[in-house]
Parts: C-alpha cells; structure tokens; sequence
C-alpha cells in the first residue's frame, strides 16, 4: 500500500493532536530506502489509534514499531 499525500497529512494531523505519542517517518523496512513505512508509531494512546482506525488508517505491529497506512 502507498499512502497518498493527503492521507498523509490527514494522519499527521490526527497523531499530532495528541502530546504524548512518539513517531518516526519514511523509516526503512531492512536499512533499504527504496522501501520505507511512511509513519512508525512508537509510543500513543488509545484515542489516537481509534481515530485513525476510524478514517480507515491500516495498523500493523512491525519490529520496529506500529506501521500506519492507508487501505
């Protein structure tokens, strides 16, 4: 899946409406930058997870965190 630049910004703007949530972006899935996740959840809180689900975000647990994209 590729997330579109305005689910991407509609997801910035939902993980940023909360103070307490740790993120990375475009991390590399095996040190290879031509494959990334575009937004890496490491720490958040209930509420942010939920409204991302809620807009139809897909998350999935990888080892280097919760991976947030668009389906």
């Amino acid at each position: 899946m590729k997330m579109h630049p305005e689910d991407f910004r509609r997801a910035l703007e939902i993980i940023t409406s909360n103070n307490r949530i740790t993120v990375s972006f475009n991390t590399p899935v095996k040190d290879n930058y031509s494959n990334t996740h575009p937004i890496l959840i490491h720490e958040s809180n209930a509420t942010v997870l939920k409204q991302l689900q809620q807009e139809g975000y897909s998350l999935s647990m990888t080892k280097r965190g919760l991976r947030v994209d668009k389906y």
